[in-house]
């Protein structure tokens, strides 16, 4: 299926981007409720921003390959998260500033009313030297046209090329962008920009894992936001171990953000989701009280690649609604993901069964221990218990097996589980916590998977259907301002 890895993307390849997303729309394996590209791989959400009406929901994508090729950002709009409109590849490698690869980045609605978009061009010397720009986009869905413009280069006296990811945000009326950064002495840090009314200017340089023994060499994907009239940052952390032993975690503190962008830390580091399938998380930029997060149901340190899946691979998790609670952030899926229930259905003899791979599992009032299995008809399953307080995730018994990147078992201890929400999918699934303390997500292979068994008495098992979708296979016109 794919190309050479940075070859670039023109309408000559429509038809072979059709004959893939074909084949991906026919796979079992293809969530029905789970965003992810036309075709290819799919990672971080990016420029996830309101306007108009409209929700915009771009991703990384890399539409000839399901490893990390030809990175460009699909979009998809929608105005209830049921119903989406797959607008097309939108910013693709197109200049000399994202040759290799148009990295991860934001956008904001300005004062102009357009979308302004912020995202790392990625630029590789040799298998190992790189380095990176940061640019600055306008897109005009109409005319199918996306216009650059270069902002500024890493500087490679303090960084390394692993230099990405910009988000900008306002604060007392000035503007500020985070970046994820790696040292030359190969330590993670967030870089802050700042805006003087006609450059950006490097402006300081913080230790974001201050206090923390990860040691992380490479941070990313940062993002800063308010609620309830706090602050938080949160941000990708990479240290050098296996998945299994919590290499690339996403992990948030509330912080108070001075004038001068100074960090006071109120926490220390605390995990955003708890599952190893989880990464590069972005909140809306502009939904006002509502903080509505999207994150990559995958991780870049897990590629399990089951045969079948030749032409696409991973996908985005559901919008989640986040909201403070005993001083934490809680996380729920967001309201409107309800219209996805479609019945109640009945306990068979001993098993719930459900069709198309789609189900939902509430359980409410939990007092004691508890298994739930989740089978096809060979009974290839994955089987979530709560034994002796330890709650354990275990995929040992799944069609497909990757124990480097699908662990088999994840034990992630005592939860005080109370009660829990179970959303299912072809192959992943989004497990909510003690009414959203804790989330998980989860990828798993099961081929057509349909019952679940289980021994809690208060369970309430709900058919779900998928989203709907328009779809658009288009590449939209890059070009870089003035030219």
């Amino acid at each position: 299926m794919q190309k050479e890895k940075y070859s670039l993307i023109s309408n000559e390849d429509l038809k072979d981007i059709q004959k893939w997303h074909d084949k991906k729309e026919s796979d079992w394996y293809n969530n029905q409720f789970h965003l992810a590209g036309y075709s290819g791989s799919t990672n971080d959400p990016n420029g996830l921003t309101y306007k108009d009406g409209k929700y915009y929901i771009f991703m990384q994508s890399c539409p000839f390959s399901i490893q990390h090729f030809n990175k460009s950002w699909a979009l998809y709009t929608t105005s209830d998260f049921i119903n989406y409109n797959y607008e097309g590849l939108t910013l693709i490698p197109s200049t000399k500033y994202d040759i290799n690869g148009v990295f991860s980045g934001s956008a904001r609605v300005n004062e102009n009313n357009e979308i302004e978009i912020y995202y790392t061009g990625n630029v590789k010397f040799n298998d190992v030297d790189r380095t990176a720009y940061t640019l600055k986009a306008f897109i005009d869905l109409k005319e199918k046209i996306v216009t650059k413009e270069l902002l500024f280069e890493a500087d490679l006296a303090k960084y390394s090329g692993h230099y990405r990811d910009p988000i900008v945000f306002e604060k007392n009326n000035e503007l500020f962008m985070l970046n994820g950064a790696q040292t030359t002495d190969l330590k993670a840090m967030l870089n802050v920009y700042k805006f003087n009314g006609e450059t950006w200017e490097n402006f300081k340089d913080i230790k974001f894992d201050e206090n923390d023994d990860q040691n992380a060499y490479m941070l990313e994907c940062p993002n800063y936001f308010k609620l309830d009239g706090r602050e938080y940052v949160f941000a990708c952390l990479e240290q050098d171990t296996p998945l299994k032993d919590g290499s690339h975690f996403v992990k948030y503190r509330e912080v108070e953000v001075d004038n001068e962008i100074n960090f006071t830390y109120k926490t220390n580091l605390i995990k955003i989701d708890l599952g190893f399938d989880f990464y590069a998380p972005q909140v809306f930029s502009n939904t006002g009280e509502r903080v509505i997060m999207l994150g990559w149901l995958g991780n870049s340190k897990s590629n399990p690649f089951p045969p079948e899946l030749t032409t696409w691979s991973n996908q985005l998790t559901l919008p989640r609604d986040l909201f403070v609670k005993n001083d934490h952030l809680y996380q729920l899926p967001i309201k409107e993901i309800d219209a996805l229930r479609q019945t109640e259905i009945s306990l068979a003899k001993v098993s719930y069964n459900y069709q198309n791979g789609l189900s939902e599992i509430i359980a409410n009032q939990i007092s004691s221990d508890f298994k739930i299995k989740i089978k096809n008809a060979k009974d290839e399953n994955i089987l979530i218990s709560n034994i002796n307080n330890e709650f354990i995730i275990d995929r040992t018994n799944t069609t497909f097996k990757d124990e480097e990147n699908l662990p088999s078992i994840i034990n992630l201890g005592n939860l005080n589980v109370k009660n829990l929400r179970i959303l299912i999918d072809r192959s992943v699934m989004e497990i909510f916590i003690n009414e959203g303390q804790y989330a998980i997500s989860v990828r798993f292979f099961i081929d057509k998977h349909n019952e679940i068994q289980t021994d809690i008495k208060n369970v309430k098992i709900n058919q779900l259907k998928g989203y709907s979708y328009n779809w658009n296979n288009i590449i939209f016109k890059n070009e870089i301002k003035g030219q």
